[in-house]
This record gives C-alpha cells, structure tokens and sequence, in this order.
C-alpha cells in the first residue's frame, strides 16, 4: 500500500486508541477532548522523535533517495502494515520531511534537527506523558504543573524552530536556502509538509491560555476563597518539602 494510506491508518489507530483509554479511566475524561488528544498527540510525536533519533542515518539516506528519485513517500507502493507500528512509520515520515520540509534533517554535519527533536522528546513528550499519569493518579496539581511545563516548552521549541527556519531560508550556505534547485515560495506553499508544525505552534497556545482563562473565571464565582484555595491545595504537598 501507499505512505498516505499508512499515515490515515497511524492517525485513525491514534484516535481509537487515545479514545479507548479515555473511555476506560473516568479520571481522563474531565481533561477537555482538544487538550486531552494533543497531550496524546505529544506523547506520540515523542515516540516517533526517538526513533528519529536511533535511525538517523536511515532517514538521511531514505531521505535523499527521495530527492534523487524526485519521490514522495504519501505517493510510494511497497508499503505493509507493519509501518504503522509508531517505530516503523517514524524514519518515513522524517524521510518526507527532510528530503522536501527541512534538509537539515538528513544532515551529517548540523546537529540541529537533532536538538530541536531531542529537546522536544526529552521534555514535551516526557511531561506530557508524566501529565497524564499524574491525572490518572487524581493529582491534579502535579498534572498542571507537568502540563504547563509541556506545553511551554513545546511553543517555545517551535517558536525557536520556525524562526531559525525562516533565516536558513536567506542564507546561502544553508540546505534549506530558497533557491531553484529546492524552492520554498512566498507562503511555504512549494514545501507544504513544512505547514505541519503549525499545528505544534498554536495547540500548545492554545492550552496554556484555556487554563488561564479558566482559572481566571474560577476565581470569580460567588463564594470562592483564595485562601481556601490555598489550603485544599497545601494539604497536597508532600510533609518533607516544607524543609526545603
């Protein structure tokens, strides 16, 4: 089968399993559906970012066998079912991204991309996984705080990405340099994958303001204390940091 139908299978199996979890632990299911999916969809990136980084040299040379056939791996046969698996799917993914996204991607001598995905997995991915499992522990301010830890370093990683992204593209001896041999145009629009990390700019911005929002309104509902607050919220710290 063809790499597009392998990537709807990844993302259906995702949803079906992400859904089949909430349903399974009620304890998930006063997280709200948008932020509970990308929290899920972050642990996942996670697990795709380390293969990444354990098959790079695969992913460089499938990289630049796509370039060198002027190939895509959405339009490519010869795929089986075992490429679903999130460790299998990872180094064809990248592929498509560093042959026609991000060259550095594929490069031996810029460790880079290496960074932005190592940071991404080590703390995004890995918060948003200890996010999840504090909700799952009824600890609900441990899951906050994993939580806007994860998203913050998330928008930051790819607030950093995109803006070095877009300097590669004016300097010359950059891969990424916009010119005939590997055009960029006006919008990105010649390297549409590019467009994917849109999704990992505006969702994590978007979650951090959905807590703050409703913090906000939270403490202006008739009969909130701050200081009752306060006290249901101590009583959850461990005895032995009040020495710290």
């Amino acid at each position: 089968m063809k790499g597009y139908f392998v990537a709807l299978l990844e993302l259906l199996l995702f949803f079906m399993g992400s859904f089949s979890i909430r349903k399974t632990f009620t304890q998930l299911q006063t997280v709200n559906k948008v932020t509970y999916y990308w929290i899920m969809m972050t642990v996942l990136t996670g697990i795709w970012e380390l293969a990444f980084l354990f098959n790079y040299n695969e992913v460089s040379a499938l990289s630049q066998e796509l370039i060198h056939d002027d190939n895509h791996v959405w339009t490519k046969p010869g795929y089986d079912l075992s490429y679903i698996l999130p460790w299998n799917f990872s180094p064809i993914f990248y592929s498509e991204y560093g042959a026609w996204a991000d060259r550095e991607y594929m490069s031996h001598t810029d460790d880079w991309s290496r960074i932005i995905e190592g940071s991404h997995c080590s703390q995004c991915a890995l918060l948003a996984l200890f996010a999840i499992m504090y909700k799952l522990w009824g600890n609900h301010n441990n899951y906050l705080i994993a939580l806007s830890a994860s998203m913050g370093t998330q928008l930051m990683n790819s607030f950093l990405y995109l803006f070095a992204y877009f300097i590669q593209e004016r300097d010359q001896q950059n891969p990424n340099y916009n010119n005939a041999a590997f055009p960029a145009g006006n919008y990105l629009e010649k390297r549409s994958f590019m467009w994917v990390n849109i999704f990992w700019l505006i969702m994590p911005f978007f979650i951090i303001n959905y807590y703050l929002i409703s913090n906000i309104k939270s403490s202006k509902k008739p009969g909130y204390s701050l200081m009752e607050d306060y006290n249901e919220q101590i009583k959850t710290i461990p005895t032995d940091l009040y020495l710290l």
